[in-house]
């Protein structure tokens, strides 16, 4: 990185002009990490600049905003480096316009470049060429998230979200001036696109432990009510006898189960939702009761019932991925989480223990098996330690310990080996069409329960259902 850097400070020279590293990249500097991403403030010809890295080392140009001078150059050992003029007329102005102060830095490349004796990271002498009309480096040695000044987060308020993330990232205390301006700029959230609310959620989400900064979200920023369809009702409905918190309370908590959940047993890595599961993971543990607001009904003995409120969940699942323009993966794996949370805990309260029964549960839940089995533990030990009956958390909790450690080490159990396939089925007489689906899920039940075990009985077992099939 720090030679790449040099050659661009060179051909900046080459060209007459003066080019910074700024941003993030100066921070992570700063606290010894090695940047992900390296962004170049560039006095002028920004693009002349990226397009000559590009030439003369081998990269990939891409031009970003060629009306705004701004361009991307990508090179092969995974590196890229982001090209743009100054947001102002010095680099001073430039840093101001920025965020956090810790964000608002810069390292003269040019000045690097001219010294013989900074040849790596580790030479500290290259913090002499740092920028910093902020207080970014004294901020950022006292654990300091402080804005920039007074409009920084009315100018985008997506760098509402963005210093929550930095704060759980980095463990940094958000200044009292900040969280002023960062309530202030909540409430313009609406006005950001969803792609961007949800870059930074998303990574925000990532993290393994952020669940004091969601709590801080809501208490401090009023930010949720902002992004989640329904957050306002759910606040407002109360619950029946095995809770004691309202809906949106209980949510919160769930989420901060989950977190301990995921910790506790290490199943990060076998969530079914790819590269952003565990953030849409999390996101459904905020949104898993919504629907209750929907379905509540006083019974004639008092309670309060929310029967299907797990499918009446799913438009606001829906809305909410419409809202962050997320994926139509990671659409249907937050609509599926929503929509069979409760299976789990059903399955248990009526007995779900046979073979044929975890079968079907397993076959119900969609390929989200497992992180379903997690977000119902998550979300009935919330329920049952906000009431301190821990007897019965107990109970379910070994119920779906069992049936995990049953997936990770049966896997056959769960893919039983397809003895006939949809050709041989109808080749048997199964008539073409939806029967020969319902035909194939049964037999694989028959393998489970022992009623059908090899080649010869499963076409003995289909030959005797097809006699049993009224003809239409």
């Amino acid at each position: 990185m720090w030679n790449l850097l040099k050659m661009v400070a060179q051909q900046a020279a080459d060209l007459g002009t003066d080019v910074y590293l700024v941003g993030g990249a100066v921070r992570d500097l700063l606290w010894g990490l090695r940047p992900r991403d390296l962004d170049l403030a560039v006095a002028n010809g920004a693009l002349d600049l990226a397009r000559r890295m590009a030439d003369r080392h081998r990269g990939t140009l891409v031009v970003l905003d060629g009306q705004r001078q701004m361009a991307r150059v990508v090179f092969k050992q995974d590196c890229q480096l982001d090209f743009s003029p100054f947001k102002g007329a010095h680099i001073e102005g430039d840093l101001r316009a920025r965020d956090f102060t810790i964000n608002a830095m810069a390292l003269h490349l040019n000045s690097l470049c001219s010294s013989k004796n900074c040849t790596s990271p580790a030479d500290q002498s290259w913090r002499s060429f740092l920028v910093d009309p902020t207080g970014g480096k004294r901020d950022l040695q006292l654990g300091l998230l402080q804005a920039t000044g007074n409009e920084a987060l009315l100018d985008d308020p997506l760098r509402v979200i963005r210093g929550v993330r930095l704060a759980a990232q980095f463990n940094l205390s958000i200044t009292p001036e900040t969280v002023v301006l960062m309530r202030q700029g909540a409430r313009r959230i609406e006005q950001v696109a969803g792609e961007r609310i949800w870059q930074e959620l998303g990574q925000a989400l990532t993290l393994p432990h952020v669940h004091h900064w969601v709590e801080f979200m809501d208490r401090e920023l009023n930010l949720w009510q902002y992004l989640l369809p329904g957050r306002l009702r759910m606040e407002a409905t109360e619950q029946n006898y095995y809770h004691v918190e309202n809906v949106w309370r209980h949510c919160l908590r769930t989420f901060g189960c989950l977190e301990i959940v995921l910790k506790k047993y290490q199943f990060y890595h076998h969530l079914a939702g790819g590269a952003t599961g565990p953030a849409v993971f999390k996101l459904a543990a905020l949104l898993h009761d919504v629907g209750k607001p929907d379905t509540a009904k006083i019974r004639p003995d008092g309670r309060i019932s929310f029967y299907g409120h797990a499918q009446a969940g799913v438009p606001y699942a829906e809305a909410l991925a419409d809202r962050l323009r997320l994926s139509g993966m990671e659409r249907q794996y937050l609509v599926t989480l929503i929509r069979h949370h409760m299976q789990p805990l059903h399955y248990f309260l009526n007995k779900g223990y046979s073979d044929l029964k975890v079968f079907r549960l397993f076959r119900l839940l969609e390929g989200n098996f497992l992180d379903i089995l997690i977000l119902s533990l998550a979300d009935v030990t919330a329920t049952y330690t906000a009431s301190e009956r821990l007897s019965e958390l107990t109970a379910y909790r070994e119920y779906i310990l069992k049936l995990i450690h049953r997936y990770e080490h049966e896997p056959e159990f769960f893919h039983p080996a397809k003895l006939l396939s949809g050709k041989d089925l109808i080749a048997l007489g199964v008539p073409e069409g939806p029967l020969v689906g319902k035909f194939l899920a049964r037999l694989a039940e028959m393998q489970i329960t022992g009623a059908v075990t090899d080649l010869h009985s499963a076409k003995q077992w289909v030959i005797a259902e097809l006699k049993n099939i009224t003809p239409q």
